[in-house]
Parts: C-alpha cells; structure tokens; sequence
C-alpha cells in the first residue's frame, strides 16, 4: 500500500508540475506578444494557440483523477470546469480561424485568466504533495477567483459569441449547442463561484489562518501525504 501511494503520489508531482509548465510557457509567451507587438493580435494565436490547445485537453485528466479517486475532488464539480475549456480550445479556437475570435482581446483575456489561475493552482499542488507548503500560492489560489473567474467567463463568453455567425454557417445546430452552452454558463458560474468561496472559508479561515507559517513557507509530511483536490 505504502508503494502504491508513492507511485501515485509521484505521478500527482509529475502531472502537475508538467502542467505549471505549459501554463507558465502559453503565460510568458501571451505577455511577450503583446509587449512586442502591443494592440496587434494578428499573429497571437500562432504564438500560443496551439500549447493553448494542448495543455488545457492534458487537464481532462483530472476528470480520471477525481473519478478513480487519486484526487478528493468532486468528478461532476471538475468536469464542469473541464468542459467548458475544451468546449472554448476545440469547438471554438480550433475550428474557426478569424480575427475575432483568433486575434480578439477577449481572447487575450480569457488566456491571461486562464494561466495566471493555472500557474499558482499547479505549482501550488506540486509543491503541497512534496511537502512544501507556500502560504502565499496558497492564499493567491483561494483568493486570485473573486476576479480571475470573471474574467476567464468574460473572454469565454465573448469567444463563443464572436463564433455563432460562423457556427451557424457550418450547421445550424451547432449555432444551437453553442448558444445552450452560453445560457448555462450563469449557473454554473454561480456552482464553481460559490464553491470556491466554501473552500477558501474552509482553508483560509479560522484555524487554518491561524497556522500560517513564520516567512509564509512550511515543510510537512502531512502535506506530502494527504491528497490535494484538484
């Protein structure tokens, strides 16, 4: 048993440090385009669509994590926030190539959301399942959504409504599907929002704000062996 858990516990490091890595590379790359090339976002998604496209389908795996039970995790709660990423790289960005929708500041937004809430998330786990707990990754990954989810849910939204006219040019229904996509985003925004209020009470309030450790890094065996929700 002992083996088992350091065989999965290796595997929980590996994938998300992987995954700090690719938000990190689609993060820095976002932000020297745009220094490079300021309100120019003609050549944007050249730059970083398609590592966008690929690190963000790596996290469907997390679906598998919470369903097997490698991760605490909700399965319905993690494939809400799975779903509609996909959904936004392969059914929006990977079909339609236009300018608004390949080259808009809502997808600017909606990547600098995106990868900003990915590197703290990720590098905050890998860190936690070696035992290393890093009080301010932790307060920014329960803290950062208030505005981050917003604005991730802005660029996604206008994402999906800059690709109607273009759905509806291919077929009809899937104009439709996106559309139904876009009126259930209120409530489930409202589920992922509420939710991660619930857990930052849970993890920054009370007594677990009272532990914060001297200079905001602690080791802990305790941290390396409990599974971390993803």
């Amino acid at each position: 048993m002992a083996q088992s858990n350091g065989v999965v516990n290796t595997y929980l490091v590996a994938y998300n440090a992987a995954s700090f890595v690719g938000w990190a590379y689609v993060l820095v790359q976002t932000i020297l385009y745009l220094l490079e090339n300021g309100s120019d976002l003609s050549g944007l998604f050249s730059r970083i669509g398609f590592p966008l496209i690929y690190v963000q389908t790596g996290a469907a795996l997390e679906v598998l994590h919470s369903l097997v039970g490698l991760v605490r995790s909700s399965p319905m709660t993690v494939l809400m926030q799975v779903y509609s990423r996909l959904l936004l790289v392969w059914g929006t960005l990977y079909v339609f190539d236009y300018p608004e929708i390949r080259a808009s500041p809502a997808l600017v937004l909606m990547v600098l959301a995106w990868s900003i809430t990915e590197c703290v998330r990720y590098s905050h786990y890998a860190l936690s399942l070696v035992g290393i707990e890093v009080y301010a990754l932790l307060y920014l990954r329960y803290t950062m959504f208030y505005v981050l989810y917003p604005a991730g849910v802005s660029g996604e939204l206008l994402e999906m409504w800059a690709a109607l006219p273009h759905a509806a040019a291919i077929r009809p229904a899937f104009k439709g599907f996106l559309l139904l996509n876009m009126i259930n985003y209120p409530p489930v925004l409202y589920k992922l929002y509420t939710h991660m209020m619930r857990q930052r009470r849970k993890v920054l309030g009370g007594e677990a704000a009272n532990n914060k450790p001297k200079g905001g890094v602690a080791t802990s065996s305790d941290a390396a062996s409990k599974k971390k929700k993803l």
